[in-house]
Parts: C-alpha cells; structure tokens; sequence
C-alpha cells in the first residue's frame, strides 16, 4: 500500500496526479464564538477557484455556512450539477 504525503496528487490520496490544476480549489472555513453578541456564532468561509477568483463569506448563520459549502461543491467539475 503506498502513503501519500497528504498533497492532492500524492500517491495514496485516491486523486489523479495527472488531473489538469484547473479542477483544484481551496475552501477554508474559520469559526468562532463572540460571547457579547446574541447569537455569538460567526463564520468566515474564503473559496478560491482559478476560474472565479477568491470569494469571501462572512456570517452568523451555521446554515448559510452549509449553503455557501454545498454551492462550492456542486460548482465543481465532475459534480451532476456540471
């Protein structure tokens, strides 16, 4: 069994090193809680995509955290959405 280093390409992840970068993006989702608010959840979810550039999302809605995750996934090659 080969073990990958952990980078998208690496033998062992399950991807094609010889996919095209096109297809590759980054989301990162950083959350944490404002205890001096009423609703003291915030989220900030920043994608990249080389086809549409860096967007950034911030909210206090878990549920607009999982909307904005789910359009990211569903905007990708491969996906049935394609």
């Amino acid at each position: 069994m080969a073990h990958g280093d952990g980078q998208p390409g690496s033998a062992g992840d399950g991807t094609d090193s010889g996919a095209p970068s096109h297809t590759q993006g980054t989301l990162v989702i950083r959350t944490w809680w404002e205890p001096d608010h009423v609703h003291g959840f915030r989220a900030r979810v920043t994608s990249q995509l080389p086809e549409a550039g860096q967007t950034t999302v911030t909210t206090a809605d878990p549920e607009e955290v999982l909307a904005v995750v789910r359009h990211w996934l569903l905007s990708r090659p491969g996906t049935d959405n394609q």
